[in-house]
């Protein structure tokens, strides 16, 4: 009567060391990252049953999506105020007038050409 028979062991063995590894195959069955880590954990501490309820916590939670991080190093360009952007247009005319005078002072254009050159550029 000391001595357990095969049929003993099925009945008593089977189920006792399927419940044991059940973290395990639950990590294993969902496809768990760290699927390793838990079965070590249920293999060496299951025992204490803490490390197998911590076992089975760990491998009933989801695992976090990796998160997939974009950096843009490009500049925003930057954006002028109108009155910013008026005073850039007067700037660059007030310029080509003074470049147009100094044509007209060394006698490269005439003051007809000068006349017509000044009212496009006021124009514009």
């Amino acid at each position: 009567m000391g001595r357990i028979g095969v049929t003993e062991f099925l009945v008593v063995g089977i189920p006792f060391i399927v419940i044991y590894f059940l973290p395990s195959i639950i990590a294993l069955s969902r496809k768990k990252n760290n699927g390793a880590a838990i079965i070590m954990l249920n293999f060496f501490l299951g025992w204490t049953f803490i490390g197998w309820i911590a076992s089975l916590v760990w491998a009933c939670t989801t695992d976090r999506e990796t998160q997939t991080i974009v950096v843009n190093n490009t500049p925003f360009p930057k954006e002028e105020n109108p009155s910013t952007q008026q005073k850039n247009d007067f700037d660059e005319k007030l310029n080509s007038l003074q470049k147009l005078k100094a044509l007209l002072d060394s006698g490269v254009l005439s003051q007809e050409e000068f006349e017509q050159q000044k009212s496009k550029l006021l124009q514009s």
